[in-house]
Order: structure tokens, then sequence, then C-alpha cells
């Protein structure tokens, strides 16, 4: 008999493609595990900080929203859609970034925090003709002015809106911008702020950035209308800070605002200063002087001139100059600083300086335009130079100075002395 072939047995081969598949899916598993990972430990390190030392911190948007400051009635802090936004005049959500007073506007679901200040920090126009926020000499304004007074390393890109607003009965947000790390309050952020029809958003004639066909809109006491964008109405910077940003101390209020950040005795613009017991506010900083704002006006007021609009030649400057300045014991610590076209150790402020504490009003420029001096009030006016106003004046400072006591707050100012 025919002994029978054995049949060779055939060797398999893996399709190439299988194995490509293969190697491909052991990448992405690999892949998913490393970027999920990290993402797993960089959430973790926001919502569970540690200090250098190892302690653990408190993260500011977690500690804001606890169940137990969540109302239901009344001013304060609501749970909305997933968001927390902060309603009603007394709401305690007062909070201290680089030396000035903010409020707090919305903890968003993503634990950024949007802010803003407590009070106007100066009267500008929103623009010379109407436009979008995006291209008006608002923003220039606080991207140029006020953003470089702030610490840039604690911010997020804020968002705003660049619908036309026609009516208040429909305001729209289909087309935002979130370019910038500084912005005005905005339609929707005031209407949200309010419970009773009163919120804690209370400066008369602040800019918002929405616009419409012809003008622009702004607060006016407890409701909002719209004005000629050239007219000069305060301005409140908001800012969104990170959501990594953690909790030191505080409880909302005024007078104990959440404080982030250790106090690190560093003079900044917008810091409140004690000399001899009397309040300033730093407005300027140069390489070796501070520029100081007073925190209230001369008790008794003065004209700018019997006729002259001209500061440099005014009876207000030598006034201050000749009387009022010889009355500050602590005159052997000022120097001489630009007021505009001329040096001095006192002076007043100008249109483009920055105003701290809005509360003050009534007080005279530096500024004139043909036969009328500019005066700082609700709105920057016009006036003759021959009417007694207040008078809020400014030092140049010495900057070699030590800081004996204080946070810089408005509630406790730095004491300084001279060195």
């Amino acid at each position: 008999m025919a002994k029978k072939r054995r049949r060779k047995k055939k060797r398999i081969f893996l399709p190439k493609v299988q194995t490509i598949f293969c190697l491909l899916s052991i990448v992405f598993i690999l892949g998913c595990c490393v970027y999920y990972g990290n993402r797993l430990i960089k959430y973790y390190k926001i919502y569970n900080p540690k200090n250098e030392e190892g302690e653990v911190l408190l993260n500011l948007a977690s500690t804001i929203t606890d169940s137990s400051n969540i109302v239901e009635a009344g001013d304060g802090l609501y749970s909305v859609n997933g968001n927390y936004i902060f309603k009603g005049e007394d709401s305690n959500n007062y909070i201290l970034l680089d030396d000035i007073l903010f409020r707090i506007i919305r903890v968003n679901g993503d634990k950024t925090i949007d802010l803003v200040m407590d009070e106007s920090i100066n009267r500008v126009e929103w623009n010379e003709e109407i436009t979008t926020y995006d291209k008006s000499n608002l923003k220039k304004y606080l991207e140029d002015k006020v953003l470089s007074i702030l610490d840039k390393d604690k911010l997020v890109e804020t968002t705003y809106c660049l619908d036309s607003v026609h009516e208040l009965s429909d305001v729209k947000c289909d087309k935002t911008n979130n370019e910038s790390f500084i912005r005005p309050l905005g339609i929707n952020d005031y209407l949200n702020s309010l419970n009773n029809n009163k919120s804690y958003i209370k400066d008369e004639y602040v800019w918002l950035y929405n616009s419409g066909i012809n003008n622009a809109w702004h607060t006016t006491n407890n409701y909002l209308s719209n004005s000629n964008p050239t007219n000069l109405y305060g301005v409140k910077a908001v800012v969104t800070l990170k959501n990594s940003i953690t909790f030191l101390k505080g409880d909302g209020t005024e007078t104990n605002p959440y404080i982030i950040e250790k106090n690190d005795y560093n003079i900044k613009v917008g810091s409140y200063l004690d000399i001899n017991d009397d309040i300033y506010i730093v407005y300027e900083i140069g390489s070796d002087y501070y520029k100081i704002e007073s925190n209230n006006v001369i008790k008794d007021k003065q004209m700018f001139d019997k006729s002259s609009t001209s500061y440099e030649n005014s009876s207000l400057k030598k006034y201050l100059e000749d009387t009022y300045l010889n009355k500050l014991s602590y005159k052997d610590m000022l120097k001489e600083v630009d007021f505009g076209k001329y040096k001095s150790k006192i002076g007043i402020l100008s249109n483009k300086d920055l105003k701290f504490n809005s509360s003050l009003n009534n007080y005279y420029l530096s500024d004139s335009e043909n036969d009328l001096v500019s005066v700082y009030n609700g709105s920057v006016l016009r006036s003759v130079p021959d009417t007694k106003r207040n008078i809020r004046y400014a030092l140049g400072l010495n900057s070699k100075l030590s800081i004996i006591s204080g946070n810089g707050s408005k509630y406790a100012p730095y004491i300084v002395e001279v060195k």
C-alpha cells in the first residue's frame, strides 16, 4: 500500500493590519492612562492644595460654595444651574485682591470666580462713537491702565457678550469674546445681582460693556439706562480668578473680606497708607517715589481761582504749596514728582489718574477746557473756576519707607515711617 503523505502544517501569519491595530490600541490605552492620570493629579492638586510645608490649604471656590453659605431667600449666595451667584444689597461677598476691595459676582461651574471692584476706579468715556465693546476706548483704558496694577498670575481670561442690546427685555449673548483678562460689568451681571430690586453694585452711573444702536448701557442707581458713549461715567473692572486660588482667612464681610494671599508687606497701587494718622491711597508707583491721593477732602472748601483755569497759575496751587503743605508734620517724607506740566510735592489729580474711594465727590481736577475747569462727581463735570468746592490733594512720597503694621487694605492700612 502506498504510504499516505503527511500534510505539511500551514503556518498562520497574523495579518499586518491586525498587528498595526493591536499596536495602536496599546499606544491609545497608554496615552489615555497618561492623559487622564495627569488630569487626575492636576485636579487633585487644585481641589486639595498644599503649601510648601505640606499643609493642606482650602480651595477658595469650595469654601465659598459650602452648603452652609447657600440661601434660598433674602440676600446672599444662590445655587443657579450649576453656578453660584450672589444677590442682594447685603451679600457677604467682599474679597481682597492686590490690596483692592472686590465683590464676588459668581462662582462658575468650573470653580473660576468672577469679581468686580467694589468702587469705581475713575470716570471715563465709553467711546467717541457707538461701537461694540471690543473696539471701544473703555476696553483700551481697562487693559492699559487698570490691568497693569493687578497680578495676572491669579487670573484667567474672562468672557463678555458682543450682541447689541436694544431693550432690556431682549438681552442675548450669542456672540462672545474671551480673549481678555479684564472687562466692565455686563447687563446680566447686574440683573443677576438683584434681589427685591436691590444690588450690592451701588455706584451711580457705571458703564456696562453692552451697547445698543446709538448708546451704551450703564447703571443709574437701582436701574439701567443707556446714554451717549462720550459721557464720562464710572468704570468698575471685572476679572476672573483661577479655580486653583486658595483661601487663607476671612468671612466675606466688608471689614473681614476673603483673603487669598499672605501679607508680603509690599506697597502696591491701591494700597492704603497711614502716615501720622492721615490716610492715603497709592495711585502710581515710580522708581523712587509713590504718588498718593488723600482719602479725604480738605475741611475748608477752596475756589480754583478767581479767573484762571490753568492750575499752574491758580490760587489753588499757591494755597496747597505755600499754606497746606506746611501743615503736614511729615513733609520731610515727601519729594517732588510730576503733576502734568509741573513738578511739586503736592498737587491735585487729573482726569487720567486712577481715583480710589469713589465716595469722594465734587472736587476739582487739574484739567480745563475753554473757560471751565473739570470737577469729579457722579460724572466728570465742568465748572467756572471761582466756585468753592472740595479739594482732594495728591502727594509725592519718598519710596524709602518702613512698614510697621497693617495689610494695605481699607480697614488695615499700612502704617509707614520714613527710613
